[in-house]
Formats: structure tokens, C-alpha cells, sequence
């Protein structure tokens, strides 16, 4: 009994010690054998995947075998990817794909247009759900071969290049207007050639490309030219304004124009007149547009009609042409006094001004000025210290809110010794309603500076000492007035102004004379004093 209990121990222990060695060990073996291998190879692609981030790098793409109905587009990637290639004669893609993982990528596409520009662009993704896309290209097809005994070259490997946006247009692919030209010779002998060529087809493949080429041509053939781009283009200047844009296809060039006090938008033909070249048929446009307005906005729509009479038309825009920039000029200090100044200038366009001065001594600057927009300026500074030097610079603005600014010009106040000038002096004289020998006569005279005058007059042709007076003025002003009331109708007067200014100098104007007004006769008035004329003699004595 001790010796099978003994025996049934050392089993026990034994069986304890190769299941801790088996269970410490799983871990190892486990994966070597059975289910678990496969468990753990899934796991370590899982690991992987959820480790990969990076989409594949495409590169080295090139364009071969380009014949009229196919082309091939060959890449690399720096991974294994799926191959698909986008592509379309337009920016909406079409899609052709290869499931399988490589990293040297051939895709043919089938089906394709002779002679026809498409767009295309890469895509590749890895196992992982990694994708990637190129950048846009662009290839064109061969045009349709005849049968000719000149043996066929193989294909050349394109290398495709990226083309900006702006160059993607229905004119850049193999040749103007998408890879053919109108021919040289006139078009019936082309209908002639074009009929030996047919008769000389006689696969079902070649007539049905022809056919599919002869409907696309047709096609584009029947359609208006369309205005490429965003819009047309416009330089302008002070009275030019030059007008560009492109178009698909070969037309004219018109450019209709109104002012925009003139354009009526409501009309059948809203514009006033129309500039261009219909007569030259081109694809980039040009109309030079002369004899326009400063700072004028106009509405323009650009028209381009096609050897078919097809017209496209763009909608309506405006522009407006350049102000012209002020000048100063002809500056002069027409009046220096003890207290003011006068600064005469004159500008190309009309401006408002204004003249901001400074006193050199104290560096305190004011400013004088007018709002009034005109070409002939007076500026009279007021306020000066006698004996002082100034500087002033001339601030103009033309009516767009264009400035320009003098170069500053300098002055001295001193002591006025100059008379007032004395201009524009102007008489009206009316009769007094109702009574035969009373008239009012007003005159108004101006000077350049404030002045106090007095208004002097006689009868005929009376001398200076005989004459008669008005009160003299009481303030110095500018702008003078004076009536007079005892002038009699139908008499000649003579009459002159004499002025002061406020340093007493005295300007005396020249004579004048005026003829004060008759009152108008009646018919009656008439009739009587040509009978009088005749039959005076019977006048008693």
C-alpha cells in the first residue's frame, strides 16, 4: 500500500509539472500548430493595416500607343495599388480600373474619339484602403489613317505634361479647334478627295469612326463660338478702353457699347453703337475702343459670330474709363498786404481747392479754401502778422476724389502800398411806373480787396468839379452796390468810382457813360407828334 501511494504521488507531481510546462509554453507552440496560426496571422495583418497611413506615391507617368480609338497610360507606385485611371474630354470623369495590387501600372482605354483632346487623371490605392490622386494631364488622339503603302511607325511614349487651367481649352489639343484645320483647298475638291478616300474603307470599324467623326464635326460646326473664360478683358485708360476675350472656334469680333447715362437695359438693343472687325475671323480677340469719356462708366457686351452666321453672345459688363489727374498751374500772389494774401492758380480740370499756410515764425498752419469745383481759383489768406514769412501749399480734388498737392511756395507779408483794382462795373436803368421823367439806375462794381468807394456823376459830358455824389460807403467790402434815383430819361450821363482801401490807397476807376431809358409812346402818342410835324404852321402864334 506505502509503495502504490508512493507511486500515485510521483505520478500526480509529474502530471503538475508537464501541465505548467505545457501551459507556460502555449504561447510558443500554440501558433505553430492548428487554428492558431491562422489566428495569428490575421491579427498581424490587422496590426499592420491599422500602422499603415501612407497612400501609395504615384509617379513616372507616361501616354503610349496612342492610336485614334485608344491610348495606354502606363505609372508607378512606391507600394502595391490598384490601377484606375479617370478621364473624359471634359473635367467630368469616366472612369476605366484594374483590381489587381502592382506597382507598374499599364491601363489601356478603349473606345475613344480620333483626333479628340481628353483629359485623364490617376488614382491609386493600397490594400490598406490608402488612396492617392494625380495631379490633371492631358492627351489627344490620332487622327483617322488611310490605306497607304508607307509602312507604320510605332508609336512613341509620351510624356504628359500638366497643364495649367487656363490652357485647357477646345483649341490646345493636336492643333487648333481640337486637332484639325480648316483645309487649304476650296471645299468641293475636299468633298471629291474625301469620297476616293471613303470608297477605299471597306472595314465596318473604320466607316463607323468616320461616321462618329462626321457627326462630332457636324456638331461643333452647327454651334455658336463660346467665350472662354471668366469674361472678357479690359485695359482703359482717359478716353481708350481696349477689349479682349478668346473663343473656341474662328469668328469676328464686335464690341457693343453704351454710356451708362445711355444704356437702357429694357430696350431690344440697349447699347448706342458698336466697334470691332467683322471681317477678320480669329480666335483671340481684340477691339480697341477710342474717343470715350474721363471717368466714365460704359456697359459693353462682346459678340463673336462664326463663317456659319452662328453667334455667341457675352452678357453685360461695365468698365469705366480713368480720370484725368489734376495739374496745377499759373501760380501767382496776386496781392500781398500787411494782414493778407491772395494766391491765384488756375487747374486743367475742374477742382475744388484749398491753401493751407503756415506761419514760419510760430509754425501755426490754417487753411483757406472754396468747395466750389472750377478750373480758375482765388484764394485770399486772411489773418496774417505784418512783416512775416509764410509758406503755403495749393490742396486740389477733382470731382472723381483725385488729389494732387503744390510744391510750397513762400511769401512776406508787407506794408500795402497798392491800390484797390477796381473791375466788372455794370449799370441797369428802369423807369418808374406811371410817370414820365423818373428813372432808377443801379450800378455794381467789384474790387480785389475790401475797400471803401464813393460813386461820382454828371450830366453830359460835365467836368469833375460840376459833378454830384453819392454818400460814400461805410464798411470795406468786395462786392459794391449803389442806386440812384434822380437821373432823367433819355439823357446821356457820365459817371467814374473812387476807392480806398483800409492803408488808404486810392484807386479811381475810368469814365463811363450810359444813356438812361426813354419811355415807350403810344400809337396814338405817334399819330399826334407826325401830325403836329406836319401842320405846325397852323400852330397859333
Amino acid at each position: 500500500m506505502p509503495k502504490n501511494r508512493q507511486l500515485i504521488l510521483n505520478v500526480i507531481m509529474l502530471s503538475a509539472a508537464l501541465v505548467a510546462v505545457v501551459w507556460t509554453s502555449y504561447d510558443y507552440l500554440y501558433p505553430l500548430f492548428g487554428p492558431g496560426k491562422v489566428f495569428f496571422k490575421a491579427a498581424a495583418a490587422a496590426d499592420e493595416a491599422l500602422a499603415d497611413k501612407t497612400p501609395p506615391q504615384i509617379s513616372d507617368i507616361a501616354v503610349a500607343d496612342v492610336s485614334p480609338t485608344s491610348t495606354t497610360i502606363t505609372w508607378k507606385t512606391d507600394k502595391e495599388a490598384d490601377s484606375l485611371v479617370n478621364f473624359n474630354i471634359s473635367r467630368d470623369y469616366g472612369i476605366t480600373r484594374d483590381s489587381a495590387l502592382v506597382k507598374e501600372h499599364r491601363l489601356v482605354i478603349p473606345e475613344l474619339n480620333p483626333s479628340q483632346q481628353y483629359y485623364y487623371r490617376i488614382i491609386a490605392v493600397d490594400k490598406n484602403g490608402n488612396q492617392n490622386i494625380s495631379n490633371d494631364f492631358v492627351f489627344t488622339t490620332k487622327d483617322l489613317e488611310t490605306k497607304t503603302t508607307t509602312p507604320v511607325t510605332p508609336p512613341e511614349t509620351q510624356t504628359p505634361t500638366e497643364t495649367p487651367e487656363q490652357n485647357l481649352g477646345p483649341g490646345n489639343g493636336a492643333g487648333e479647334g481640337g486637332g484639325y484645320k480648316d483645309p487649304p483647298q476650296d471645299e468641293t475638291q475636299v468633298v471629291r478627295e474625301t469620297m476616293n478616300l471613303l470608297e477605299q474603307l471597306d472595314s465596318e470599324e473604320s466607316l463607323s469612326l468616320i461616321e462618329s467623326k462626321i457627326q462630332q464635326v457636324a456638331e461643333e460646326k452647327a454651334k455658336p463660338p463660346v467665350i472662354t473664360g471668366d469674361f472678357a478683358k479690359v485695359e482703359v485708360g482717359t478716353d481708350f478702353a481696349k477689349i479682349t476675350w478668346k473663343t473656341d472656334k474662328e469668328s469676328d469680333s464686335i464690341v457693343a457699347l453704351a454710356a451708362e447715362s445711355e444704356y437702357a437695359p429694357n430696350a431690344a438693343n440697349p447699347y448706342r453703337w458698336k466697334e470691332g472687325e467683322p471681317n477678320q475671323m480669329v480666335l483671340v480677340h481684340e477691339v480697341m475702343v477710342n474717343g470715350l469719356r474721363p471717368a466714365t462708366t460704359y456697359h459693353y457686351q462682346v459678340t463673336s459670330k462664326s463663317s456659319l452666321g452662328l453667334e455667341g453672345v457675352s452678357e453685360d459688363n461695365t468698365f469705366k474709363t480713368k480720370s484725368i489727374m489734376p495739374e496745377i498751374f499759373n501760380i501767382t500772389i496776386s496781392k500781398v498786404q500787411e494782414d493778407s494774401a491772395t494766391i491765384d492758380f488756375n487747374t486743367n480740370v475742374p477742382c475744388s481747392s484749398i491753401v493751407e499756410y503756415t506761419d514760419l515764425s510760430t509754425n501755426v498752419t490754417k487753411l483757406e479754401g472754396s468747395t466750389a469745383v472750377v478750373n480758375t481759383h482765388s484764394i485770399q489768406l486772411k489773418n496774417l502778422k505784418f512783416d512775416s514769412y509764410y509758406s503755403a501749399v495749393i490742396k486740389v480734388e477733382n470731382e472723381q476724389g483725385e488729389k494732387v498737392v503744390s510744391q510750397p511756395i513762400t511769401f512776406t507779408t508787407i506794408k500795402d502800398i497798392q491800390p484797390p483794382v477796381i473791375s466788372k462795373v455794370n449799370t441797369e436803368s428802369t423807369l418808374y411806373p406811371g410817370t414820365d421823367n423818373k428813372t432808377q439806375t443801379i450800378i455794381s462794381w467789384r474790387t480785389d480787396e475790401g475797400s471803401m468807394c464813393q460813386f461820382f456823376y454828371g450830366q453830359g459830358l460835365a467836368s469833375s468839379k460840376d459833378a454830384s455824389t453819392l454818400a460814400k460807403e461805410e464798411d470795406y467790402i468786395t462786392n459794391h452796390v449803389q442806386v440812384v434815383t434822380e437821373f432823367q430819361p433819355a439823357t446821356v450821363y457820365k459817371f467814374w468810382i473812387e476807392c480806398y482801401d483800409r492803408t488808404k490807397n486810392r484807386a479811381k476807376s475810368e469814365d463811363y457813360t450810359m444813356l438812361t431809358p426813354t419811355r415807350e409812346q403810344s400809337i396814338l402818342d405817334l399819330i399826334i407828334k407826325n401830325f403836329e410835324g406836319t401842320f405846325g404852321w397852323l400852330k397859333k402864334k
